[in-house]
């Protein structure tokens, strides 16, 4: 059988490294000093060389200390990681929802709370519009893409379909009678790389609207709520802002809507999909997803 060096000495190495001081250390872990330094000698007894130099103004390590730090870090990072997946409660389901998709997604997390209040649905919102399950400690994610990936149970959400919207009193000066009027508006772009709004106007055969004009916003949700605040004409997906149309906060200036091709998907990992909380949750959203068609 295989001798492992001692974990709790590798533990306080990892500590002692960070520091850089057998002081600092022993502050940090609620150790003495002595203890601290009883275990670094033990792991260099176990290794048979030194980790540390020892000066008059602290540590350093020495270049078998450095070698072994990154992997001690490693380990200990992903015997975290998995400690935290293993020990959440079984009632808990960790989600990751891009920002952008967080009007459409919160009422229907809200509905679900009441109908299953044992379990918990711990949110968590990112710029980000994919997930790796393999790094990142959640138990299922909304993503935004193409297809939903490789090794993941998947729902197909909805299809983004991109059409403008503006807060009704913006029509009230500069009426958008044709897509020509929109040379009058400020553009609201919801991607640096303006593609929406390039990718629509196109769409529309519209050459002559400069897609380069106006401020960009880092998420489709941002430059909605510039949108409802009357700060000009943004670029959105139908699905994301249908109850703000019909609550007539946002209205749609022109029938045209362009089909992207990409799509929203509720995803959780192939290795969990036994697990009775993501099947219950999976089941509940597609049952309950019905895609607004105008």
């Amino acid at each position: 059988m295989r001798r492992l060096p001692p974990l709790n000495a590798l533990q306080i190495f990892e500590t002692v490294a960070r520091h850089r001081s057998f002081t600092r250390a022993a502050d940090h872990l609620c150790l003495t000093q002595g203890a601290v330094s009883r275990q670094i000698l033990a792991l260099e007894d176990y290794y048979g060389f030194p980790l540390f130099k020892r000066h008059a103004k602290g540590l350093t390590l020495t270049a078998e200390g450095e070698s072994l730090l990154p992997a001690v870090k490693e380990s200990f990072a992903r015997i975290e990681e998995i400690s935290l997946r293993l020990t959440r409660q079984r009632t808990d389901l960790a989600l990751k929802v891009p920002t952008c998709v967080m009007r459409w997604m919160l009422p229907k997390i809200m509905q679900f709370q009441a109908e299953y209040p044992d379990l918990h649905v711990q949110v968590t919102t990112t710029w980000q519009h994919d997930v790796d399950f393999q790094m990142e400690p959640f138990d299922a994610a909304i993503i935004y893409g193409s297809s939903p990936g490789v090794d993941v149970q998947s729902v197909a959400l909805f299809e983004e379909r991109l059409t403008p919207v503006c807060a009704p009193e913006l029509l009230d000066d500069k009426p958008l009678g044709s897509v020509a009027d929109l040379a009058r508006h400020t553009l609201l772009h919801p991607t640096r790389d303006h593609r929406d709004w390039k990718m629509w106007l196109d769409h529309v055969e519209a050459r002559d609207i400069d897609a380069n004009h106006g401020p960009s916003f880092d998420t489709l949700d941002l430059a909605t709520n510039a949108a409802l605040q009357g700060f000009g004409v943004a670029i959105s997906d139908l699905a994301l802002i249908d109850e703000d149309v019909a609550a007539k906060r946002l209205v749609r200036p022109f029938d045209a809507v362009l089909t992207t091709g990409t799509r929203y998907y509720f995803v959780y990992p192939d290795s969990v999909a036994h697990q009775q909380k993501l099947n219950l949750f999976r089941e509940w959203i597609a049952a309950h997803w019905t895609e607004t068609v105008d």
